[in-house]
């Protein structure tokens, strides 16, 4: 019977009924708190005019695996075996840390990376090292980070980043071309 009382609260045809009843009630689980505002990004950076050919330099910079190799803040860096865009580091003074490689570009001579696993109060950590030729015997390279510091603006660890990480190893990377070293 098309107007039997019992057949009304069966379920409703999809879409028609359910649009005619209005809005749905939100649960209290369901409700969304309002977020506090996320801390602005850090930004740590180095730079070095380097007297060495950039194509020198970037085969050093771009072999991710081999940051060791080069850098003397870092006692050791090994390629994951299943992923090669995936580097584990462990510091000279122990800190372990998981980056992985997000971009590499061997014409622009430029790498993007970021942490996996790391120590540092931050999130959203991505660096980027970019290798410009300066003449045919120089070249400059700049390395920059931005992250979300945890607490606080940042300063302290973009300074730590900046200045005891990136500027050590650019210092490190122009030396090696010096006369009369590696």
């Amino acid at each position: 019977m098309p107007n039997d009382p019992a057949r009304q609260h069966q379920n409703p045809q999809p879409g028609r009924d359910l649009r005619q009843a209005g809005p749905v009630p939100v649960l209290p689980a369901q409700r969304q708190e309002p977020q506090p505002p996320r801390p602005p990004y850090a930004e740590a950076r180095a730079h070095r005019v380097l007297d060495r050919p950039a194509a020198a330099v970037w085969r050093e910079v771009g072999d991710f695996p081999a940051l060791a190799a080069w850098h003397p803040g870092i006692a050791s860096c090994t390629a994951h075996p299943d992923n090669p865009r995936v580097r584990d580091l462990v510091t000279t003074d122990g800190t372990r840390l998981t980056e992985a490689l997000h971009a590499r570009d061997d014409t622009a001579m430029t790498l993007e990376y970021g942490f996996v696993a790391h120590p540092f109060p931050v999130t959203d950590y991505r660096a980027r090292m970019e290798v410009n030729p300066e003449g045919s015997e120089r070249c400059s390279v700049t390395w920059t980070a931005t992250f979300r510091p945890v607490d606080g603006d940042g300063a302290a660890l973009a300074a730590q980043f900046g200045e005891g990480v990136f500027a050590v190893g650019l210092e490190a990377l122009g030396a090696r071309g010096a006369p009369g070293r590696g």
